[in-house]
């Protein structure tokens, strides 16, 4: 039976989705296109029987989409190549995963900028890591000129904080962390919530407040920031240092995803789906 409840998660959910769709141009009939797509897309994969792939029938009764539909969706949907990420989120990424390049809190170490001076930990040796189509000094000169990172007075690049790095991250990149992140809970909260299934690998927890003064949400916003990159950078290390240590072993075959996430915003402008406290 159908919780009632449902349709009002879904619905938030689909309403932002929406928002993002109008912001980026996408109609509504591209948007059923596409939601039509991923109906099946998903019910064909979804708890086969008896270890056989679901039937155009199975997935018909799933979706409720008629069979000619399905039929038609299963002609058109050759699996879609996973799109090549930039070249600096490329970068940024090679940054993050080496641990000499990390202090022992997880901090992005200031990079020499030639090979001659830093060798393999240089900027130049990391860019060239990535790929030799693009020279290192275009990226930097790119960067530099979007404030996303500085030259110290030893010629040492080093990056601008992450809230900075918005477009270092680029609008593809953000999204795709972004679904993964939320593609995450929201797999956590069907295994727990929905299919009453134990779920010790997932948690999430909130902390929300209303009512207060554009002072006070970013002083909140601000110690929040400060203390979850701190964490986040030390998981990071770690994260870096278990790959290594795992490297070749038969059984590493599980991911893990930590984050943190925050919003303030105008209360008229939108309100949330979490009611204010009672005095």
């Amino acid at each position: 039976m159908l919780s009632t409840k449902i349709p009002l998660l879904l619905r938030s959910l689909i309403g932002r989705l929406v928002r993002i769709a109008i912001a980026s141009g996408v109609t509504y009939q591209t948007f059923d296109r596409l939601l039509r797509q991923t109906y099946f897309e998903v019910a064909r994969d979804f708890e086969p029987l008896g270890d056989k792939p679901n039937s155009d029938s199975r997935i018909s009764v799933l979706t409720g989409l008629p069979r000619r539909e399905v039929r038609t969706l299963r002609d058109a949907s050759p699996d879609q190549p996973r799109g090549t990420p930039s070249l600096e989120w490329q970068v940024l990424s090679a940054w993050t995963s080496r641990l000499d390049l990390l202090d022992a809190e997880g901090n992005l170490r200031p990079l020499p900028r030639t090979q001659r001076r830093g060798g393999e930990q240089s900027f130049d040796a990391l860019v060239a890591s990535v790929g030799s189509d693009v020279r290192a000094r275009t990226v930097l000169d790119e960067w530099l000129r979007k404030g996303y990172a500085r030259l110290d007075e030893e010629d040492r690049v080093v990056l601008t904080p992450r809230s900075l790095l918005r477009g270092t991250e680029s609008q593809e990149g953000a999204g795709r962390l972004l679904a993964h992140f939320t593609g995450d809970l929201l797999a956590g909260f069907e295994r727990l919530y929905l299919q009453d299934r134990a779920a010790p690998d997932f948690t999430f927890h909130v902390v929300y407040g209303h009512n207060l003064t554009q002072d006070s949400t970013l002083s909140l916003y601000q110690i929040a920031y400060d203390e979850s990159m701190q964490l986040l950078n030390r998981l990071n290390r770690l994260v870096v240092e278990h790959e290594a240590c795992d490297a070749g072993k038969a059984d590493a075959t599980q991911r893990i995803t930590l984050g943190f996430g925050g919003c303030r915003v105008e209360q008229c402008r939108d309100a949330g789906l979490v009611q204010p406290r009672e005095d």
